[in-house]
């Protein structure tokens, strides 16, 4: 287009050039001329870039068709993932009906086995905990467990507890001390991502994502029991990295894997050994 702008300008130079001169002299002849060619090279030049944009505006095209198709893939890779939790809970539930009534018909202690339902009032105070510290902790009523996350909880590397986190464990331990929650134990299960120690001082003392988690959930019960958690309600285990809620693959996923949970558990669920 530029080109037959150029072109179109150049024939009407010419005519006014022959209608005033009856013909045209060698030097308008040569301006017109070099007017046509630059516009000649600057249409070129133009048709050049456009190229270019058109190629750079494919590339992202399938770049965005890509992502697209990578978001799709992920989002049914999540479908799939919770019809299977799904299916997995409600196999979980029949098959711990069916060992519970097993157990209580043959006499035996039960093995640990988590409370489903916690009584109303326990549940209530739960619910408000959460709600009120929602940045940090979340409370899943189905297995009574509130999950804390490590991040606020400790410094990366860390099993000091933070100063601002003081308050919320206290709130927490009034509630597990008061008469709602007398009959129950709590079990502190400690989890980190699967980034390996690197630090030699921090190795030193947490040799593995194991030894932090199982040291983090010590440090949680010490804090519980400063606040009247008695040492007889209370166990701590590690799972390190092997018990991941996430794929390990962004740091979004990690910071869900550093984690606290706690568990309200009957008594009865950690039977005391034989004598």
């Amino acid at each position: 287009m530029g080109n037959v702008r150029c072109v179109a300008a150049t024939m009407v130079a010419v005519s006014v050039a022959v209608l005033a001169g009856g013909c045209v002299g060698l030097e308008e002849h040569q301006r017109v001329k070099f007017a046509l060619n630059k516009c000649q090279a600057k249409s070129e030049e133009l048709a050049r870039d456009l190229e270019d944009c058109r190629a750079r505006s494919a590339s992202f095209d399938e770049q965005l068709l890509s992502r697209e198709n990578e978001l799709a893939s992920q989002k049914a890779m999540a479908a799939n993932l919770q019809a299977e939790n799904d299916r997995l809970n409600k196999a979980y539930d029949k098959i711990q009906a069916e060992f519970s009534a097993l157990v209580k018909k043959l006499g035996m202690p039960s093995p640990i086995v988590l409370e489903r339902v916690l009584p109303a009032e326990l549940d209530k105070a739960l619910k408000e905990f959460a709600a009120a510290h929602s940045d940090a902790v979340e409370y899943d009523p189905k297995k009574g467990v509130v999950k804390w996350k490590s991040d606020l909880l400790f410094a990366l590397g860390s099993d000091v507890v933070k100063t601002s986190a003081i308050d919320a464990l206290q709130g927490f331990a009034q509630i597990v001390t008061s008469a709602a929650a007398s009959g129950f134990d709590v079990i502190i299960v400690g989890h980190t991502d699967n980034i390996p120690i690197v630090k030699a001082e921090t190795r030193a003392k947490h040799p593995t994502n194991w030894h932090l988690s199982a040291h983090r959930a010590i440090s949680v019960m010490n804090q519980l029991r400063k606040f009247g958690i008695t040492a007889e309600r209370v166990g701590v285990m590690g799972y390190g990295e092997y018990r991941p809620v996430a794929p390990n693959t962004t740091e979004e996923n990690r910071q869900k894997n550093r984690r606290v949970e706690i568990f309200l558990v009957s008594p009865e669920a950690v039977p005391p050994s034989a004598d």
